[in-house]
């Protein structure tokens, strides 16, 4: 099985082989495909060359960054639709910052015309496959997943506001994490990017799950049917889940790049003790933050993310999961219990 989580620093590979022992199972942590595309852009604006992206709609961050650059140094930048929505769910607005949004016949014009031609989408299945060939690792899976931040379809109001009302209707309904995770076929219609990403594997012509990278790093940290709090620190979103006997019962998510240490630490302890709002959240810059019910204190507090660094404070117990041994791994292995969950993997599972 291939299990993908993408982040916005980096994509988290994992394959499952019922055969061998987990910790023999292949991984790969190589740079987003926001990243490598953000050099693509860098480099054409380095060499003063228009740029055509296109290709399906993906995760913003440092390639949104990257096209603005393209644009204030005075260089044309051409879109197709469904990446230019990787900008913003509004094509208006996508225009306004400067993006020439075109057909698909026109993209290939200036293509040809010599602009560099930069793919858009959350997965290069052809380049992981190609690596994986390379390495001598089986490609023929019976069985995908991915994970990826999706915000949701929201072209006239916020889509941060969007995604954390998904949040607040899990935790009312006090879900069931394995409950996140959907068949590529039954995605939400508002999950444009997950859909996408999903749709990036379509090629492997096998079942494919996917859902949020949150719910994907907590069923990693600490399985489907136990309670605890994890603090996922990712390079661009800080989500701190707190489970009860498996079901989702509170989420705060806000910002990496709006915190610090003091900061997050201190925004932890209160919204464990059910101090903080999602008014106080969205005003700083993040989500939102809703709690079902007060926090038992015994519960094991979990941190995971690139950016795990940022709870590293004395007077907080915590722990760093790390299944197979590799705190990277969180993501891919909860991928791997939720396609138990859902049928598509009856091997072993995650430990440590």
């Amino acid at each position: 099985m291939l299990a993908v989580d993408v982040g916005a620093g980096t994509l988290d590979v994992l394959v499952a082989e019922q055969d061998q022992r987990p910790e023999n199972w292949p991984k790969l942590v190589v740079p987003s495909r926001s990243a490598a595309v953000a050099r693509q852009i860098g480099a054409a604006t380095a060499e003063r060359r228009a740029v055509v992206f296109r290709g399906p709609t993906m995760g913003g961050g440092a390639d949104s960054r990257a096209m603005k650059a393209h644009v204030a140094a005075g260089l044309p930048f051409f879109a197709t639709a469904p990446a230019a929505l990787t900008f913003d769910d509004d094509l208006a607005a996508v225009g306004a910052a400067g993006v020439q949004v075109l057909d698909e016949a026109e993209a290939e014009r200036e293509v040809q015309r010599d602009a560099v031609d930069v793919r858009s989408g959350d997965v290069d299945l052809g380049a992981l496959a190609k690596a994986l060939a390379c390495l001598a690792v089986p490609t023929a899976v019976t069985a995908a997943a991915v994970a990826a931040q999706d915000h949701g379809f929201s072209p006239m109001a916020s889509n941060r506001i969007l995604r954390f009302r998904t949040w607040e209707r899990a935790v009312a309904e006090h879900r069931p994490l394995s409950s996140l995770f959907w068949r590529a076929e039954s995605i939400p219609t508002l999950l444009t990017r997950l859909r996408a990403a999903a749709n990036c594997l379509a090629p492997l012509g096998v079942p494919i799950l996917a859902g949020d990278t949150g719910p994907a790093a907590l069923l990693g940290a600490i399985g489907a049917d136990t309670s605890a709090i994890l603090v996922n620190v990712g390079n661009g979103h800080t989500i701190c889940v707190v489970a009860l006997d498996g079901r989702l019962a509170g989420v705060l998510e806000h910002h990496t790049g709006c915190l610090d240490e003091r900061r997050l630490a201190v925004l932890l302890r209160r919204f464990l003790a059910g101090e903080v709002t999602t008014d106080e959240v969205r005003a700083d810059g993040g989500h939102g933050a809703v709690l079902r019910s007060p926090v038992p204190t015994d519960l094991p507090l979990l941190v995971t993310g690139p950016r795990r660094d940022l709870l590293v404070v004395p007077d907080l117990a915590v722990r760093f999961p790390a299944p197979y041994g590799d705190m990277m791994m969180t993501g891919p292995a909860g991928l791997l219990r939720a396609c138990q969950v859902h049928g598509l993997w009856p091997g072993q599972l995650p430990h440590g």
